[in-house]
């Protein structure tokens, strides 16, 4: 079956889907993409979707802890179509690192014209690299970004209220959009918001960055704009950024020395919670404190994000605590840690070293490098003196 594009253009993908176990089989459609009101991408996806009613349905814990339901089914899409002015490009979206479905390889071949971001730290990348003309719109999130200022973000239609994650919106809001891609976390993906085959339904191209992984660092900051600026074709718009960066992260490393990075200082991360605190451990948050010449306290745990107990945080006794700053709520944070009676009397909190930084940007985004640098020069500011 063969579907061509409609007049309006925009992204067309090819995406082959990673079979999770050989009683699965995928069958092949071939669709155009172009934007969620396209009825002839919506129906010649629908026909091969016509097996997804027996997928079993799961309950997955996401990167940051949500709980969302996945159903796992075996798609496969692939398009002739074409932009001569555009050079294709194939990435394998890791739906499987975190449960969302099987991995699928797509093939760009033409860029994506009316995009969606969930969140300022997701947006951020494509404000950064100049494609706020490519985006049908976005929502801040709860985590703001606090401290990078894009004109584009007041230029851009904002799809959801301040404070309100994607997930929280209807799809038919989502569908008035037209969007040809999507850009959030794993949980955006899950069957009780924007499954994958919800998106390859309605012409959405679904893309859960590299940063977002557990095991990510810094290189899978890089590896997002790469990947970005080839389905954009920005290209070298996204090497001058990834380079920017780079050069920041040696800057900061010259800076604090080898003593710093061989003795760091013990961080505590505290993103929210009261009966027990949201905190970071490995991925790019961990990656961002060590660069910045501190280690997480809970850097032994083998995830991104994790609720301990707060008897766990007294026992661990961090030389600093580090707050992740939302929307401007870093005072009342503060207010909290002083008062709580569990972090109250921690040395870190009677010597006054309670810094923060941008919970948006440490998560992976345009403003990473620079969070880092601001890191350390809290955590050391005699070597920025």
């Amino acid at each position: 079956m063969k579907v061509s594009q409609s007049k309006q253009g925009g992204t067309t993908v090819k995406r082959h889907a990673k079979l999770l176990g050989a009683a699965l089989l995928a069958g092949v459609l071939a669709v155009g993409i172009a934007g969620c009101g396209s009825s002839g991408s919506s129906s010649a996806a629908s026909s091969a979707a016509s097996g997804d009613a027996s997928a079993s349905t799961t309950t997955v814990t996401g990167q940051k802890g949500d709980k969302y339901e996945v159903t796992s089914e075996a798609r496969t899409v692939s398009t002739e179509a074409t932009d001569s002015e555009y050079t294709p490009y194939t990435i394998t979206l890791n739906l499987e690192r975190s449960g969302i479905g099987q991995n699928m390889e797509e093939t760009f071949t033409s860029a994506p014209t009316k995009a969606i971001c969930d969140g300022d730290q997701m947006a951020d990348f494509l404000f950064d690299l100049g494609l706020e003309d490519h985006m049908a719109g976005y929502g801040r999130g709860a985590c703001w970004s606090t401290v990078n200022d894009y004109p584009a973000r007041e230029k851009v239609k904002k799809i959801a209220p301040d404070g309100m994650n994607l997930k929280e919106v209807s799809k038919e809001t989502i569908l008035e959009t037209n969007c040809d891609f999507m850009m959030g976390w794993d949980s955006l993906f899950g069957e009780n918001a924007f499954s994958v085959s919800f998106c390859l339904d309605h012409g959405i191209i679904p893309y859960f960055p590299y940063c977002c992984s557990d095991t990510a660092t810094m290189e899978d900051v890089y590896k997002d704009y790469e990947v970005l600026g080839n389905i954009f074709g920005v290209q070298d718009v996204a090497a001058e950024k990834v380079q920017a960066m780079k050069d920041k992260l040696d800057e900061v490393k010259a800076k604090l020395g080898d003593d710093v990075y061989a003795n760091p200082i013990k961080v505590f991360v505290y993103d929210s919670g009261e009966d027990a605190p949201f905190t970071a451990c490995q991925g790019v948050p961990g990656d961002m404190i060590k660069r910045a010449g501190g280690i997480s306290i809970f850097d032994d745990i083998d995830k991104g994000w994790a609720t301990p107990a707060w008897e766990e945080v007294v026992q661990r006794d961090p030389d600093v605590i580090l707050i992740l700053d939302y929307d401007y709520d870093t005072e009342a944070k503060t207010e909290f840690l002083k008062t709580n009676k569990f972090t109250k009397d921690l040395r870190a909190v009677k010597e006054g070293r309670i810094y923060s930084a941008c919970c948006s940007d440490m998560q992976g985004s345009a403003g990473s490098a620079l969070a880092v640098e601001i890191m350390a020069k809290q955590f050391y500011p005699e070597k920025f003196a």
